[in-house]
């Protein structure tokens, strides 16, 4: 009887276990487009997208959506201000490394164009802050050697003054009146980065201060710091020269 009684029990849990089943198989089904669990039902009957809090959407990031576009709340869109090779920014504006036109560059965010690898191939042009750069020509007012500093100062000394005198009555009341200039500060590579980037930038803070007395508007005037970034001095005559503003009349 025992026997009899367990043989049972034992039936009926399996005969449930199979009714649980079947009815769970027959009862659920994939999420009706566009609602979802995972990416899988977002890619079915031609549909194409990802799961993104329960409902299929075109991207999860700006990766998924190419160069040009961005992601914003699920669906690919034109990214504004975008430029490159293929799309150039407009007359006046110049190309970031964030691929983004731009009225002003700073040194830091400046396309790399040329460096000791890729010389500068236009009459006349330097490599300067990984940009290839041609002085204006301008009888008097062609090239301006960078200004110097002392280890650790950004103090202008007389021999920086007599340079920036000449450059100031260029942009005032010379051919360059009217042009814009970029002034980026840079170090020798001892010290620390940190130190380095906001010395650079005191540095050509000041030289804008002397052009600003000397009556340059200051609007005109962008400055920027490479810290030690360009430094490649190994001794004191290399370290004298890596402690500079550059110069970039526009």
């Amino acid at each position: 009887m025992t026997a009899v009684t367990v043989r049972g029990k034992l039936v009926g849990l399996g005969a449930g276990l199979v009714v649980g089943v079947v009815l769970a198989g027959s009862g659920c089904g994939n999420p009706k487009f566009p609602s979802c669990e995972n990416d899988t039902h977002c890619n079915t009957d031609g549909h194409k997208g990802v799961c993104v809090n329960g409902k299929c959407v075109d991207c999860r990031a700006d990766a998924a959506c190419g160069d040009g576009r961005e992601c914003h709340a699920g669906t690919c869109v034109a990214t504004e201000g975008y430029c490159d090779d293929k799309k150039p920014c407009g007359e006046g504006k110049l190309c970031g490394k964030d691929h983004r036109c731009k009225t002003e560059l700073q040194a830091s965010d400046a396309p790399v164009e040329c460096d000791d690898e890729r010389p500068c191939k236009g009459p006349g042009e330097r490599c300067q802050n990984g940009r290839c750069y041609a002085p204006p020509k301008a009888p008097g007012c062609e090239d301006f050697p960078a200004p110097r500093f002392s280890y650790e100062s950004a103090d202008v000394t007389d021999e920086v003054k007599a340079t920036l005198d000449r450059l100031s009555k260029c942009l005032t009341t010379g051919p360059l009146k009217g042009r814009k200039v970029l002034l980026t500060g840079h170090c020798d590579a001892r010290g620390e980065y940190e130190f380095n980037m906001g010395l650079g930038a005191h540095r050509a803070e000041a030289v804008k201060a002397m052009l600003t007395s000397a009556g340059v508007p200051p609007e005109r005037m962008a400055t920027s710091s490479r810290g030690k970034l360009d430094a490649v001095g190994q001794d004191e005559a290399g370290w004298a020269n890596d402690r500079r503003v550059d110069i970039e009349v526009r």
